[in-house]
């Protein structure tokens, strides 16, 4: 501490950057939960100097630790276990199948007429897909701003992606969308994702999707209990799939749902999904016997299946969702709050579309004013601190559309898109967490940004 006494605070600040810049270089061999349980956390910690006045005490909890499994699901998930009929058509019934029941819930709470439960989103969406017509050599427009498996699903059907820009608030640029729709005129299905619970005008995309012919399906992975004026997103598409994979609001590990109200459709999923015979009587919520039928004979079987131990985990989430989403919204709200205060000139939050009911399970904000140096700088410092933000143009991110030609998806120049992820940021809200935690961290980032950004008052 006394070696750094001859220096102005400008000085102390840059030593200490250049200190958090050596500790993040580590990032490669260790996580920074591991940089700061290390020796070197010494660097940081009380047992010498504080990276800068006022700087924060760095995050030592684990922002990779998804939610837990209430005891409800463990008992559940135990009891099928012990009785073996692991396979949801092993069931003696659909009163006994935690996955009927887990799809007759799921589908009350969406408040649409079907859902299917299946063994991921990426499944939900390739079927959805199918169940549309989607055909190899089609084209299907989709988010230039997505999850790698929306374009890499469509590429599994033999059909080709069409990449639409992203606006500044990370949803669909529907001016663009008009434009691609234009550009390519023989797409019929609009793939739209709801990236992270971000909302684009539905109002909007509903007159577009009719004007022009184009089927919509929703890829509402991200929206578990998001809304649009007042109901449960997804009620717009022909058909809607939804994720309850470990970093969602529902942990099943892995696991998704098909959501409809189209009669024919839903029974063509249950079979596509791998239903066989005529065991859609182990469906809860299903059509007409002689659709079954029908889908019976003509559908091929992809064996996507949930089985009855990802229904029984889950069961409980989907029937308190909407308390924790209250608890979401809270911490959310207090790291949102520290960020306009302590680096609002420099950190900018998105907001959404007043007739959106949001979600805050995910943290999404970019720096402004920086440079690309001082970008790398403000991550750097993040990570050495305990604060893993995940930077959307990073070489490795699945959510950047220049990663997916790497495995042969189509090139689209999207400078609007880039433009937003360049300085662009991604950071879990682990539920399990106290609530004292968020605005700690947030305090951290905030730091982070003052630092990259040389505060002449730290």
């Amino acid at each position: 501490r006394a070696g750094n006494r001859h220096l102005l605070p400008r000085e102390r600040t840059m030593r200490c950057s250049r200190c958090l810049v050596a500790l993040a270089a580590c990032g490669d061999a260790l996580s920074p939960f591991q940089i700061l349980k290390s020796p070197i956390k010494k660097l940081l910690g009380k047992d010498a100097a504080a990276p800068a006045t006022g700087a924060p005490d760095p995050f030592l909890k684990d922002f990779s630790r998804p939610m837990s499994i209430p005891e409800e699901g463990i008992a559940a998930a135990v009891e099928v276990m012990r009785g073996g009929r692991l396979f949801r058509y092993c069931a003696t019934s659909a009163e006994t199948s935690h996955v009927a029941q887990a799809e007759k819930e799921f589908a009350a709470m969406v408040n649409q007429k079907y859902a299917l439960g299946v063994n991921s989103c990426s499944s939900a969406i390739m079927l959805a897909l199918m169940a549309v017509g989607v055909e190899p050599g089609d084209q299907v427009i989709t988010n230039g701003f997505t999850f790698t498996a929306l374009p890499s699903t469509i590429m599994r059907l033999g059909a080709e992606p069409v990449l639409v820009e992203a606006t500044k608030s990370w949803i669909m640029d529907l001016d663009d969308l008009e434009k691609k729709i234009a550009a390519f005129p023989d797409a019929k299905v609009l793939l739209l994702s709801h990236m992270r619970g971000k909302v684009c005008d539905m109002d909007r995309v509903v007159e577009i999707c009719e004007k022009n012919g184009i089927t919509l399906v929703e890829d509402c992975a991200h929206s578990c209990g998001v809304t649009w004026r007042g109901k449960q997103l997804g009620y717009h598409a022909k058909v809607t799939a939804y994720s309850t994979q470990s970093d969602k609001v529902i942990n099943s590990g892995e696991g998704g749902f098909i959501t409809t109200d189209d009669d024919e459709i839903a029974a063509k999923i249950i079979y596509l999904s791998g239903c066989y015979e005529r065991r859609y009587g182990k469906h809860a919520v299903r059509p007409a016997d002689e659709l079954c039928e029908v889908a019976m004979a003509e559908m091929p079987n992809l064996s996507c299946r949930m089985n009855e131990v990802t229904a029984a985990v889950m069961r409980p989430l989907i029937k308190n969702l909407p308390q924790r989403v209250e608890a979401y919204n809270r911490r959310y709200d207090a790291v949102v709050k520290v960020l306009r205060e302590e680096a609002g000139d420099v950190i900018v939050v998105p907001t959404q579309d007043e007739r959106v009911g949001t979600v805050g399970d995910h943290l999404n904000f970019y720096l402004t004013g920086v440079t690309d140096e001082q970008n790398a700088l403000f991550r750097q410092t993040c990570v050495a601190m305990g604060v893993p933000v995940s930077w959307f143009q990073s070489k490795v991110n699945a959510r950047w559309h220049v990663n997916w030609r790497k495995y042969g998806s189509p090139t689209f120049d999207l400078p609007n898109t880039d433009e937003v992820l360049r300085f662009a940021y991604d950071l879990k809200m682990p539920p399990y967490f106290d609530d004292a935690d968020f605005p700690a961290f947030a305090r951290v980032i905030a730091y982070a940004a003052r630092v990259a950004a040389g505060d002449d008052d730290l």
